[in-house]
């Protein structure tokens, strides 16, 4: 007689199907033919049997290659004259073989996603709280790591029965849960057409059941649960139409107090806690400061919460939290975003600017012992806050005291040297903007710097007042210090870039339409004199570049403005122009701009025999230098020219901007043969009268309408 079903599976599940795994999938095919499709009642306890056989990989993949596993997604669930049984212990049994099976073997997942049943049976067995913790881990084991089961489970909206299950009445049954639940979660955000299947509200559901708003759970949530929740909530954040929808509900304040809680009640310092906790919390609380810079750069955030919102108030208090350090990351990248027009800078500056100028205080090298120094990121993040501060014009007056007047810039500049060149540009940046259009703070970094080791100020930092390094003065002026700190790299080096542009865009620009902000001209015709190094290479760094059409303009035009405003910008103009280390390659801008040539320099200044035969050449019916001095003059005044500032409009149109270059390089050559002609070499007369000459032919040609650029 032979013996019952359930002990025939039990002596086979003694095998060792990984020594001979042919043939026990060959037993398992045979097995799978006698089974009792009709007898739920026996199927239910030989897959109990086979529920626990799973838990070896060997016998995993004999199962799902004999077809045993095909078999059981056939049987479940159970239906009697068609209503489903939800207690019929063979549900249960299956979706334990099925969840077992599939751990880390993608060809039994590849069967369950064929079969076509997966989410029929998932949506059925999370309806009932017994069935519940079985289906949860079966959905889990089938789509980690596998994109095929993740896909067909989010299409079949299953991520809306999830948050239905937490947000309802049904999360007690689930609570211990929790985690698998929201690792499901995240695996769904791998697709992009989650977001446009699931609820909307999902990360306003997930953050609301993380900071336990409506105590409803048993317990509080401990560590991992609540990083487990936060990192899904941020999963689906990343998306713009749900961060949209999030905003305009106003759920913010979600966001905050879920952040606030990761250090208030989970954070693990001083704690015994394993370094992978340690990590998962540092990456969650990275998460929402990412977030935070993404989502308040949504279109209308400013619009839903104003300046004056508790929300924002909220971000503001962050600002001062130092033991809390992503807080006031999160705080400095928002607050930034929100700062995006002068209306709403000169709003905030005086909530926010003790608590930023702080931060970049203790972010000065040696203010501060090493370990309370903010941390790099949070440096830049408070530097990029102070530079949308910096933009308009009545707040650059304020923030010069507090961080140009008091040296925390100066600090900045010279600790950060070549050491970070991404936090040195930011500094040079913010300085530049707070010298753009600034007489006050432009007075102040054209100060000089005291000599007396004894005069620093209360953090031993350089000021107006003292040194840089707190002896014998290193740099002339901090402008010096600036210029001087940010220009040992390559030329190609943007924050050199920057920090001519800070010289000669913003203090050079300022002296020449307002020659009295250092005082006498005596005081100024001294500042060009020790300083005429950094500015001959200021000028030199934005003639000579060829990135940045802008920036070459702007020092075009500057340069004219200086030589045609007082003569000690004249003067100066004159030694930028005459400047032996870069003469060639700042003439050869300046005559390209005028004329379009590239080779007039060569063709003058250049050496040998075909040079001498060309200048005659071109001198020959011309031996009167006076007079051909005078006829070119008379046609450049001819023409009325004066320095040309172009607006933001007429930058983003190359043709205008070549007219414009070329008429301030023309008032500054004009200018420059106008007083200086007596100590010019023939061979550079020579050149700037021909560049005159051609370059005002072409201006009545643009005036005329008919030159070709």
């Amino acid at each position: 007689m032979p013996l019952p079903l359930e002990e025939q599976v039990a002596l086979i599940l003694k095998g060792n199907p990984g020594e001979k795994p042919e043939f026990w999938e060959a037993v398992l095919r045979k097995l799978v033919t006698l089974l009792p499709r009709t007898d739920r009642d026996a199927l239910a306890c030989i897959s109990g049997q086979f529920a626990v056989a799973a838990r070896d990989p060997s016998w995993r993949e004999v199962i799902g290659k004999s077809g045993l596993l095909s078999f059981l997604l056939d049987t479940v669930p159970v239906y009697y004259d068609g209503v489903f049984q939800g207690s019929h212990p063979l549900n249960k049994q299956a979706l334990r073989v099925i969840a077992n099976a599939c751990v880390d073997n993608d060809e039994n997942r590849k069967v369950v996603v064929a079969s076509g049943k997966l989410t029929n049976m998932l949506k059925m067995f999370l309806s009932e709280d017994h069935l519940l913790p079985f289906a949860v881990i079966t959905m889990l084991n089938v789509c980690v790591d596998y994109s095929s089961a993740q896909l067909q489970v989010s299409n079949a909206a299953l991520s809306k029965v999830l948050i239905d299950l937490i947000s309802g009445e049904r999360l007690r049954a689930c609570e211990a849960h929790l985690t698998q639940i929201m690792t499901v979660l995240e695996l769904l955000t791998n697709h992009e057409s989650e977001f446009k299947i699931c609820y909307p509200r999902t990360p306003a559901a997930l953050l609301t059941l993380a900071i336990n708003k409506e105590n409803r759970l048993s317990s509080p949530l401990d560590r991992e649960i609540f990083l487990s929740i936060c990192t899904s909530a941020l999963s689906y954040l990343v998306n713009r139409g749900l961060q949209m929808f999030f905003i305009q509900n106003k759920h913010f304040r979600l966001l905050q107090e879920a952040f606030l809680q990761s250090y208030i009640r989970f954070e693990t310092a001083g704690e015994d806690v394993e370094e992978e906790t340690k990590q998962q919390l540092k990456q969650v609380q990275h998460g929402f400061v990412t977030l935070f810079a993404d989502i308040t750069d949504v279109e209308g955030f400013g619009d839903v919460y104003g300046i004056d919102s508790e929300e924002v108030g909220t971000l503001v208090g962050w600002l001062e939290l130092e033991k809390f350090p992503q807080l006031q990351n999160a705080a400095c990248l928002a607050l930034g975003n929100l700062g995006r027009s002068d209306e709403s800078t000169k709003k905030l500056l005086p909530r926010v600017g003790e608590g930023m100028v702080k931060i970049l205080g203790r972010s000065v090298p040696g203010k501060v012992r090493q370990g309370e120094r903010p941390s790099l990121q949070l440096t830049h993040a408070a530097l990029g806050f102070a530079k949308n501060l910096a933009i308009p014009a009545a707040n650059k007056p304020v923030l010069g005291e507090m961080l140009l007047k008091s040296g925390i810039l100066a600090g900045l500049w010279e600790g950060f040297g070549n050491s970070q060149p991404s936090m040195m540009f930011a500094a040079v940046s913010l300085g530049r903007l707070l010298l753009v259009g600034c007489r006050e703070n432009v007075r102040l970094v054209c100060k000089p710097v005291s000599i007396a080791s004894d005069e620093k100020d209360e953090n031993g930092l350089a000021s107006a007042e003292s040194s840089s390094q707190g002896g014998t003065a290193t740099y002339r002026t901090n402008l010096d210090l600036l210029y001087r700190s940010a220009t040992g790299s390559p030329n190609e080096d943007p924050t050199k870039l920057e920090a001519a542009r800070a010289v000669v865009s913003a203090v050079c620009r300022v002296l020449s339409q307002d020659p009295g902000v250092l005082g006498s001209s005596g005081e100024l015709e001294e500042f060009y004199k020790t300083h005429s190094d950094i500015i001959a290479g200021s000028f030199t760094t934005m003639l000579t570049q060829a990135k940045w059409p802008s920036v070459k303009s702007d020092a075009i035009t500057v340069l004219a403005l200086m030589a045609s405003q007082h003569p000690e910008g004249s003067n100066m103009a004159l030694k930028v122009v005459e400047d032996t280390a870069a003469e060639e390659g700042v003439l050869k801008a300046l005559v390209k701009a005028a004329t379009g040539d590239d080779e007039m320099v060569g063709k003058f200044l250049g050496t040998g025999d075909n040079r001498v035969e060309e200048l005659e050449e071109e001198k020959q019916g011309k031996n009167d230098e006076e007079k051909e001095t005078k006829e070119v003059s008379e046609l450049v005044q001819g023409l009325g020219l004066e320095p040309q500032q172009a607006n933001a409009q007429a930058q983003k149109q190359p043709e205008r901007m070549v007219k414009v270059d070329r008429e301030n390089a023309l008032v500054l050559i004009a200018m420059l043969l106008g007083m200086f002609k007596d100590q010019m070499s023939p061979a550079r007369r020579r050149l700037v009268e021909a560049v005159l000459e051609r370059g005002g032919e072409l201006v009545v040609k643009d005036r005329e309408g008919t030159s070709q650029v």
